[in-house]
């Protein structure tokens, strides 16, 4: 019986190929007719918008189609392969094995048929192992072609081109929203309306406390007059801009806004206008320490940026925010407030120069958004100021007067006067004078040779040296012109005393003999005079003239005299010669003689 048993197994063989055949055919039916069944229920609501309950029938008797196709063409073939259910039997194989073989026929048949038979006898026996001897050869299993199935994927063609039809003709949604609304069948769906509203605006979002302008357009068959748009409670007619365009404008938004827009029936749904807060300045002080040295009292401003500074005052911005996460300051260079407490931002700087800046402020969504645009303008410190007047020019010997006024705009703290020979100006030396730290005076000094120890006989330079009190740069300083002296030897003085007392001793012989001289003609005209009667106008001018040139002969005598004694004296404290003395007393004689 071993022929026979390997007959059976080979009908399992095939039974197992027949039903995996039967599956594959089963899968492309399957997708074919579940597919073909699903567009046709999205077509339906599709084109007739069905009401909940209809659309509940339609999406329940989907789902039954649905399972009943999987259940007759994949579940059932794949419950017969694995045994869970009972397939074709050897008689029923062998008759399908028998039409595919012709050389088979009815043979595979006969022998399953005997083997069915109560009595087995040793012939019987004989007969099926020999009758199953003459059916090994033949493979069963060819009977079942899977390329055979190919005829089925006709049916699957017919939802891809379905589908590729709707493709490209831009009609793809279809799909997408008939299955929403069949899937979701107790939801209620309004059928489409004639036109639909779109917003073109990129972002629904406005800066808190502008303006926002609102474009909406409708799209579709029909273009509606008018548009209202619906928000807090109340209606406003959108503005007609273009053909199927509308505006509205919101102004000085300040919280978010909800709205629909209306027309001819149509009602949008619910949008929102989003509102970016702004970061914004609700307080502003700057704190003003001016330099030490000015002796300014430090000041504090309010609600402004702009300042008139001295040099080195050292500014700190307080400022008081809302809503804001940095705040920058802009000028030269760019640098971060610093954050002290909630809401509250300070930045200190020191000015220098003129100082034109920004004060920025940004949060997350906006990013230097307010700009506070300010000048601070910065007094420099001056350079202090001297002016020196001198007799020197015209004293050519003893003692020489300066009169000098200086000034700074905050004080002077030292003056200095810096003397060097001509011949030598790298020895250069410094007298201080004394003068009061004040932003003016007047000072007044008497240069005396003796003081500065400056050598006989040598020429010098020299010039007033003034410093400020700049604490910021420095003490700055400012010198007069340069004067020149001379430092005459004793014998150069006593030569000069010389000359001038020869010259005012000519000076005064001529004024002697021009008093004389004068004398003698009033003499004269007394006589003249005494012979008339009466005095005329000629005669009484006359008479003043001679008076007055007698007052002015007079007066010529004593300077001459004033100058020549100066000179006698002046001789005596140059010099210890006793003939100086009595030169003196000549001169005295020669004087009164002279008056």
């Amino acid at each position: 019986m071993s022929n026979f048993n390997n007959i059976q197994r080979k009908l399992q063989q095939f039974i197992k190929k027949y039903y995996t055949n039967e599956l594959i055919k089963g899968f492309i039916l399957f997708s074919a007719f579940g597919v073909l069944y699903l567009f046709i229920t999205l077509f339906i609501e599709y084109f007739l918008w069905l009401p909940p309950n209809t659309r509940s029938i339609l999406f329940y008797v989907f789902i039954v189609v649905e399972v009943a196709l999987l259940i007759k063409f994949i579940v059932v073939p794949i419950a017969k392969l694995i045994g869970l259910q009972k397939g074709i039997s050897f008689i029923e194989a062998s008759m399908i094995i028998g039409r595919h073989f012709t050389e088979v026929d009815d043979k595979l048949l006969n022998v399953l048929q005997l083997n069915t038979t109560s009595e087995h006898s040793e012939l019987l026996l004989a007969s099926i192992e020999q009758k199953s001897a003459n059916l090994q050869p033949i493979p069963f299993k060819n009977a079942i072609n899977f390329k055979n199935n190919r005829k089925y994927l006709k049916y699957l063609s017919i939802p891809l081109l379905i589908w590729l039809f709707t493709f490209f003709t831009g009609n793809s949604k279809l799909f997408k929203d008939s299955f929403t609304r069949v899937v979701h069948y107790k939801t209620a769906y309004q059928p489409p309306a004639p036109f639909n509203f779109h917003i073109i605006n990129k972002e629904l979002s406005a800066i808190e406390n502008t303006t926002f302008e609102l474009t909406v357009e409708t799209v579709g068959d029909i273009v509606p007059e008018n548009v209202q748009i619906y928000f807090n409670k109340q209606s406003y007619l959108l503005k007609d801009k273009s053909s199927a365009v509308f505006t509205y404008t919101f102004n000085s938004i300040k919280e978010p806004v909800t709205f629909y827009f209306e027309a001819n029936g149509v009602q949008s749904k619910d949008y929102q206008l989003a509102i970016i807060k702004t970061p914004v300045v609700t307080n502003f002080e700057m704190y003003l320490k001016y330099p030490s040295y000015t002796g300014k009292k430090n000041e504090l401003i309010k609600n402004t940026g702009n300042a008139f500074v001295p040099e080195g005052t050292r500014v700190t911005w307080n400022i008081k925010t809302k809503q804001t996460d940095s705040v920058v300051f802009i000028g030269a260079t760019t640098s971060p407030f610093q954050l002290t407490a909630n809401n509250h931002f300070s930045f200190t700087k020191k000015a220098k120069e003129k100082l034109s800046y920004k004060i920025t402020t940004s949060n997350h969504s906006l990013k230097n958004y307010e700009k506070l645009a300010y000048t601070i303008d910065v007094l420099k410190d001056e350079f202090p100021k001297i002016e020196v007047k001198s007799d020197i020019d015209s004293v050519s010997r003893g003692p020489v007067q300066f009169a000098g006024q200086i000034s700074d705009d905050y004080g002077v703290v030292k003056l200095n006067l810096v003397y060097y020979p001509t011949k030598d100006k790298k020895a250069v030396k410094k007298y201080p004078i004394t003068i009061n730290k004040a932003t003016f005076n007047e000072f007044y000094y008497i240069f005396s040779p003796s003081t500065l120890k400056i050598k006989e006989g040598a020429s010098y330079e020299m010039y007033f040296e003034v410093f400020d009190n700049d604490a910021v740069n420095g003490n700055k300083s400012a010198k007069s012109k340069i004067f020149t002296y001379y430092n005459k030897t004793k014998q150069e003085i006593t030569d000069d005393l010389l000359k001038e007392q020869q010259e005012r001793l000519q000076e005064l012989d001529k004024t002697s003999k021009s008093t004389e001289k004068l004398s003698k003609d009033f003499e004269e005209f007394s006589k003249k005079l005494k012979k008339k009667a009466n005095l005329n106008w000629n005669d009484k001018k006359e008479l003043d003239q001679f008076l007055k040139r007698q007052k002015q002969y007079q007066k010529l005598l004593e300077k001459h005299t004033d100058k020549l004694k100066e000179n006698l004296d002046e001789q005596e404290l140059n010099t210890e010669d006793l003939s100086i003395k009595e030169k003196k007393e000549a001169l005295k004689k020669r004087i009164e003689e002279a008056q």
